[in-house]
């Protein structure tokens, strides 16, 4: 089937608990980052930045991680680690215009949480979708930029799959905000009634979708257990490979109406 026929041209994923399982993972967040945060630490220090106290330097971070994210959720607008390192920094006592930012986060060395997986079907999926001639879009509510959580899809061998990725904290906006999908289908170049989305969290990537107007798919696998509150998907699926059909039914629905 051609592009000029086909109901759905693009099909956009969330990335954490949808393309990657957490459910495995084996430490919390805050003994994930604290030998990162050590790696700042210690930067800073020995490019003769005056810190003494790394245990609050780490208590530092730790709030204005906290506050970039409760403000973020106000109005939707896409949090920033980067922005949060710097209020530590500054709060800290150091010269924030003497610091660049970042070499600071390519410091830290964000790698892949310890136990979470790839989903078993998800390369069958994708290679799938692009066999059929897809674009593949992904969209994290991360505030890492990019080109961070870009090691994860390096590692699981995911990076080359996806015609345009983005984070909302670099878009500026966060899922469920309209913004972060008219930017991703703007970079993909496809109009929102011709892609779906798919993601794990309904307040987030489904309410989202619904209101941007794309074909909305809530993957809800068993360990994840999440309350709708009232947020209705147009297809609800619990593995990765249930997509396929899905589309195959979008396709032939377009035909229908075509």
């Amino acid at each position: 089937m051609s592009n000029l026929t086909r109901r759905i041209e693009a099909v956009i994923f969330d990335l954490d608990d949808t393309l990657l399982d957490w459910s495995g993972r084996e430490e919390s967040w805050q003994e994930v980052t604290r030998p990162l945060l050590e790696n700042v630490y210690h930067y800073l220090v020995q490019s003769g930045h005056p810190l003494d106290d790394p245990e609050h330097f780490f208590e530092l971070v730790h709030r204005h991680i906290e506050g970039v994210w409760e403000e973020a959720k106000k109005d939707w607008s896409g949090a920033s680690f980067g922005d949060a390192l710097l209020l530590a920094c500054e709060d800290a006592g150091l010269n924030t215009a003497r610091l660049d930012l970042d070499e600071l986060m390519r410091v830290y060395n964000w790698q892949p949480m310890p136990g979470v997986e790839l989903y078993e079907d998800a390369f069958c999926v994708l290679d799938t979708l692009r066999d059929r001639g897809y674009r593949i879009g992904l969209i994290t509510n991360s505030f890492y930029p990019m080109w961070m959580r870009d090691v994860e899809l390096r590692h699981y061998n995911l990076l080359d799959y996806f015609d345009a990725r983005i984070t909302s904290g670099d878009s500026g906006y966060m899922k469920p905000h309209p913004a972060i999908y008219r930017r991703i289908l703007d970079l993909l170049d496809v109009p929102a009634a011709r892609a779906v989305f798919v993601g794990d969290r309904p307040e987030n990537d489904i309410a989202g979708a619904n209101e941007a107007g794309l074909i909305s798919i809530l993957i809800d696998p068993p360990h994840l257990d999440r309350e709708l509150h009232g947020i209705v998907p147009d297809f609800t699926i619990t593995r990765l490979s249930e997509l396929l059909p899905i589309l195959e039914q979008l396709e032939k629905e377009g035909e229908t109406h075509g």
